[in-house]
């Protein structure tokens, strides 16, 4: 699939985003509570699901970010120089 360099930026932050979030409401809730209260395993799923979806989006979105950098990279790359080496005339 391809997506333009705005979307897979866009895409690329706003799972990162998630990932962080996530990331800080579980330290949160570990500092707080511990593990002695167990959440549903409905909940921990679920949060575990949108925690994997977010790693994805992240190496989806980055792949996708770094391709189009690199065709635009290509498209205005300098032209090479022809040789000038001596002798070979």
């Amino acid at each position: 699939m391809r997506v333009s360099k705005q979307f897979a930026l866009f895409g690329f932050h706003f799972c990162a985003t998630i990932f962080v979030g996530l990331s800080v409401y579980g330290v949160a809730l570990y500092m707080n509570e511990g593990l002695v209260k167990s959440d549903s395993l409905l909940s921990s799923a679920a949060y575990a699901a949108v925690v994997l979806a977010s790693i994805a989006g992240i190496c989806f979105f980055g792949r996708e970010a770094d391709r189009r950098k690199s065709e635009e990279a290509g498209k205005t790359a300098p032209p090479a120089l022809p040789s000038t080496k001596k002798g070979n005339r």
